[in-house]
């Protein structure tokens, strides 16, 4: 009797268990489909493409926000393609710009201006509480003045990731200009070239502090000078694993620091034709941990754990 009734246990439990099996089998067999054409647009996503966005200028696409804020911040996100700008893409606070990465998604444009270091002269101005990245830059000028990012007034809530800035065609070219700005730049690859009076990667000018994390910055051409790096008239950016090439002016520094400027740099390689790093004008330098290429000018450098590129130690004065 006993094993009967065991035997009747199990034959149950088993049903129990080839019911369960079955009932969950078809639970997940049930898929909810959606046709595309029914779906709402996602909130606050606004779609820039050649074909089904939204828009298909980017300027456009950016200007339509009006609502923007830090309960209500938007994307725009940017297809692959590249995109002709005729004006400036004036970003604004609390609207993220981001592209589908930094090969595929291309804003272009010869905005130039024969008398203004500003927006003017840019593709992008950027904006406070705001990302711009995943996509690249290029300025081809024509004008005095040829700027691939300008930014003014900017703190730390401003950032750049993964962007690819390019100035190339005026008289002096800025891959990216900060006046008085301060923005987080992590992944960031800057060009800028031509054959004109000179060439800037990046200008620091007038008390901006930029956190420069992982930056490539490549200068060549130019009649004149050529800086990787330019920190001008009290700026003092931190820079971590940047790596600067210069090369093709009559006078190239991989780094330059004007008017009493102080920057820290760390992990970095600076290279120049002419000097890896110069001083100017009251300035000072505290590198650490980096490769400063054909040395340096001027007086005020700090070094600690540096070497020339050759196999040399370089002492504390970076000499």
């Amino acid at each position: 009797m006993q094993k009967m009734i065991s035997c009747k246990r199990m034959l149950l439990l088993a049903g129990l268990l080839c019911f369960w099996l079955s009932s969950a089998a078809q639970a997940e067999d049930r898929v909810v489909v959606i046709p595309m054409g029914s779906a709402k647009p996602l909130q606050n996503v606004v779609t820039v493409a050649k074909g089904n966005g939204k828009f298909t200028n980017p300027v456009a696409a950016v200007n339509s926000i009006t609502d923007a804020s830090a309960t209500n911040p938007y994307l725009v996100l940017i297809a692959p393609g590249t995109y002709t700008l005729t004006t400036t893409l004036v970003m604004k606070p609390y609207v993220d710009i981001s592209g589908s990465g930094e090969n595929i998604t291309k804003l272009t444009g010869a905005i130039s201006s024969s008398a203004s270091l500003d927006e003017t002269s840019a593709i992008v101005k950027g904006a406070n509480h705001t990302t711009l990245s995943n996509l690249s830059i290029n300025n081809t000028g024509g004008h005095t003045y040829s700027i691939g990012i300008y930014t003014t007034g900017l703190d730390f809530s401003a950032q750049m990731q993964q962007v690819l800035a390019t100035a190339t065609g005026g008289t002096v070219n800025f891959g990216i200009y900060n006046s008085s700005s301060s923005p987080i730049m992590t992944g960031v690859n800057v060009i800028a070239e031509g054959t004109g009076d000179g060439n800037v990667g990046v200008q620091n000018y007038n008390h901006s502090s930029p956190i420069m994390t992982e930056v490539n910055i490549v200068v060549s051409g130019g009649a004149d000078v050529n800086h990787g790096v330019e920190n001008n008239n009290n700026s003092s950016p931190t820079m971590t694993g940047v790596n600067t090439i210069v090369s093709g002016g009559t006078t190239n520094y991989g780094v330059l620091n004007f008017m009493s400027s102080s920057p820290t740099i760390r992990r970095s390689s600076i290279a120049g034709a002419t000097d890896g790093l110069s001083n100017i004008s009251s300035s000072t330098a505290t590198i650490s941990q980096s490769t400063i290429f054909n040395g340096v000018s001027g007086t005020g450098f700090t070094c600690v754990a540096c070497d020339n590129g050759v196999g040399a130690a370089l002492g504390a004065a970076c000499l």
